[in-house]
């Protein structure tokens, strides 16, 4: 567990969770704890050891707010639920994927094939690698969700703002906490591609997004709102601003 440096003005601490390639964040409002994200299966000891540190029970978690279905962002999902009663919600685009996220490809399919990355730059597969280790193809189904189909202020702790982001996938969402200045981008932008390679804002490879055209369009979007601190579903935290960071990925382009 990583205590996230947040914009001066936040009341909330936002613990950052996960491993060396996948984050997910623990959001402490003070009354009640947000999941954003849910990591992958095997994550399930490193929540459980933030709490115990946090001296808070699971059934604190009021909500888990998923960004999109990908399994390295779904996989404690219906384990919290289960034990919490948390909300899962996701945008309804992606609901069918958590549904049944063993079937990923019939309702998400890459513009690229993977195999061109590897040849290029063989070491960008053990980011893949590492999410099937880590039990991402064992990610179970969420059985109860909340879903939304706009843009709007979510019934959850602290009040945050979904902002519909597709790109990465049909139903990719940000989160944002505007009275702290904080956004959790998911994966329509983040500070690490494994697979290309890059550090720094940016949008992941065609091997892993949807919709590069929509991708771009996603980033002008949430670069209208004034966040001081992005907070990307890979990569470190970047503290220069959303549209900052939004401008820097639409400079470096797609892969």
């Amino acid at each position: 567990m990583i205590p996230v440096a947040a914009a001066p003005s936040s009341t909330h601490a936002i613990h950052r969770l996960g491993d060396h390639l996948v984050n997910f964040y623990l959001v402490d409002t003070g009354a009640a704890l947000v999941l954003v994200d849910a990591g992958l299966p095997t994550h399930w000891d490193g929540l459980m050891g933030a709490l115990r540190r946090l001296g808070r029970p699971v059934t604190d978690i009021a909500a888990v707010m998923i960004t999109h279905g990908h399994p390295d962002h779904v996989g404690l999902a219906e384990r919290v639920r289960s034990a919490s009663g948390a909300d899962v919600w996701v945008h309804e685009s992606d609901a069918p994927i958590l549904a049944e996220p063993r079937w990923l490809k019939t309702a998400w399919q890459p513009e690229r094939s993977l195999l061109g990355y590897a040849i290029r730059r063989p070491s960008g597969l053990r980011a893949p690698l590492h999410l099937a280790r880590r039990g991402a193809l064992r990610t179970p189904a969420v059985r109860e969700l909340r879903t939304f189909s706009a843009d709007q202020q979510l019934d959850v702790p602290g009040h945050p703002l979904a902002v519909h982001t597709p790109s990465h996938t049909h139903g990719s969402t940000s989160y944002l906490f505007p009275d702290n200045s904080i956004a959790f981008t998911g994966d329509a932008l983040v500070t690490h591609d494994a697979v290309a390679g890059r550090v720094g804002p940016c949008v992941i490879c065609r091997a892993f997004t949807q919709d590069s055209r929509a991708a771009l369009a996603s980033l002008d979007k949430i670069a209208e709102h004034e966040i001081a601190t992005v907070l990307p579903g890979h990569g470190e935290p970047w503290t220069h601003g959303l549209a900052e960071a939004a401008r820097q990925a639409v400079a470096s382009g797609i892969r």
